[in-house]
């Protein structure tokens, strides 16, 4: 350790040869643990990150960079930890996931005769199922963000050809080609392509494929904003067959980023439950990059070049994970409010808060605080650090802000289906901080950058939003933050806190 901190000191880079640790399940070792450095996810990585496995008591040995200061720990069926390097010298404790599942995802990719795919089945497979350390894919981000509960997989990959496509092709054509998709997969024995109930996540069938996945080829509009490029949108759509089922399906051209994906992937896990947080244009002051569901989806954004594909390598390659609210109670209507531990306070709180996206422990990843004012609103208390998907930065952007505490209003009445009323309001930390000049949102919506709070300089340790008050106390090496929360008045609280 003093080798480190000299190397460290001088600015050398060094290599933690034989880092040791141990995983158990609180009683005795586990084997078969995937442990790894957690390092900024990537679409199709060059290097591959380390990887040791648990002997058969739970042991590890494994080379780190002097970067590497967090590790992944994971094994099917167990809840998935980031563990601080500096936490190894104590065992690492695992607990079967909650709410376990394996999803399997009908692909069916549409073939143009006069359009060429810009993505080969391999490239498509990856940045959708690979479940590579590393890799930046649908199958990795959901597993994280879940905790280990949700597996994504392939289940069925169709080519169906579409020798008259429409011409020429805009957004307004998505539903009918959706509409031509299911009529040509009617008769599919659905089999193990639905084991769970789409509307709740229950894991029970319901006659609908778990995920439907219809891919054209083509360049994404909401990269490019050009009208003859379609947009990815996720439909509630009524079969040709019997308009009184609806079917979850996620339409995105093959060139379309993560963070777009897994963000229409989501409305459609409990069928538009997980709602947009974003507004127009004019209203650009909601979730912000915070959350999946808003601008998150863009995190990622290393450079702007709307005229020459790819874009999938350095747009939304690293899409925000889901605030404790989108995880605990709207996906899936709360099937993985487990993953996130919980505590309403209706006066006064002082105490540790566990970083979200860790696995729950004994203290609190989420503080509730329902406003005494009514209508069921509440705030919402997250620590988020730079971990897993959520180690993506827009331009680079790091220092005062950018990790820390983060505060919500949020309102689940403006909760709309496929209507966004922006539920969610993010209170910023440092208000009328200047904008990067690029790379750019849509609409600029960024303004909610740097809005943690957090000590030391340039930090703000205090806030407040009417009677709600707050103050960051301390900080310990693992990234937990002690927060002291005050209610200014303790009111009768009307409405239900979601």
């Amino acid at each position: 350790m003093v080798r480190l901190l000299f190397a460290l000191i001088l600015g050398f880079p060094v290599l933690w040869a034989g880092v040791q640790g141990q995983v158990s399940d609180g009683v005795r070792g586990l084997a078969g643990v995937r442990v790894y450095p957690d390092r900024p996810p990537r679409v199709r990585p060059t290097t591959l990150p380390p990887v040791a496995i648990t002997d058969a008591e739970g042991r590890f040995s494994l080379d780190l960079a002097s970067s590497d200061t967090v590790v992944a720990v994971e094994k099917s069926g167990w809840t998935r930890d980031l563990v601080p390097v500096a936490e190894l010298g104590q065992p690492v404790r695992l607990r079967p996931a909650p709410a376990f599942r394996r999803e399997r995802v009908l692909v069916a990719r549409l073939d143009f005769p006069d359009q060429p795919p810009l993505r080969s089945d391999a490239e498509l497979r990856a940045i959708l199922f690979s479940r590579q350390p590393g890799a930046a894919s649908a199958a990795n981000y959901f597993y994280e963000i879940s905790k280990g509960s949700l597996e994504l997989e392939e289940g069925v990959l169709l080519h169906l050809d579409d020798r008259e496509p429409p011409r020429p092709r805009d957004d307004g054509q998505r539903s009918a080609l959706v509409k031509g998709v299911l009529g040509r997969i009617r008769d599919l024995k659905l089999g193990p392509l639905d084991r769970v109930d789409n509307a709740t996540g229950a894991l029970r069938p319901d006659g609908k494929p778990d995920h439907l996945w219809v891919i054209p080829p083509g360049p994404p509009r909401s990269v490019t904003t050009d009208p003859t490029h379609l947009t990815a949108i996720n439909f509630l759509m009524p079969l040709p067959w019997d308009p009184t089922v609806q079917w979850p399906v996620v339409f995105f051209t093959d060139e379309t980023p993560l963070g777009f994906i897994v963000h229409e992937a989501l409305h459609g896990m409990g069928e538009h439950r997980v709602d947009d947080f974003y507004l127009d244009c004019d209203h650009p002051l909601t979730a912000g990059h915070w959350d999946i569901m808003d601008v998150g989806q863009f995190r990622g954004w290393d450079r702007e070049h709307r005229d020459a594909f790819p874009w999938q390598e350095d747009t939304g390659v690293s899409p925000s994970q889901p605030m404790g609210w989108t995880r605990a109670r709207l996906w899936y209507r709360g099937r993985f409010g487990a993953t996130v531990k919980t505590l309403t306070v209706h006066r006064y709180w002082q105490g540790w808060l566990d970083p979200l996206a860790r696995a729950p422990g004994a203290k609190p990843q989420r503080v509730v605080v329902p406003d005494p004012r009514g209508g069921g609103a509440f705030w919402e208390f997250n620590v988020r650090r730079p971990l897993g998907f959520d180690r993506g930065r827009t331009g680079d952007r790091w220092g005062p802000g950018f990790e820390g505490l983060v505060v919500a209003r949020v309102k689940p009445a403006l909760l709309g289906k496929g209507d966004s009323r922006g539920p969610v309001r993010v209170l910023d930390a440092h208000p009328g901080t200047a904008e990067p000049p690029r790379p750019r949102y849509p609409c600029g919506r960024w303004e909610l950058d740097d809005a943690a709070f957090n000590r030391g300089p340039g930090e703000t340790a205090r806030g407040q939003d009417g009677p709600l008050s707050w103050e960051v106390l301390e900080t310990d090496p693992g990234g937990r933050m002690k927060v002291r929360i005050r209610l200014r008045e303790a009111l009768s609280v009307k409405g239900k806190v979601q």
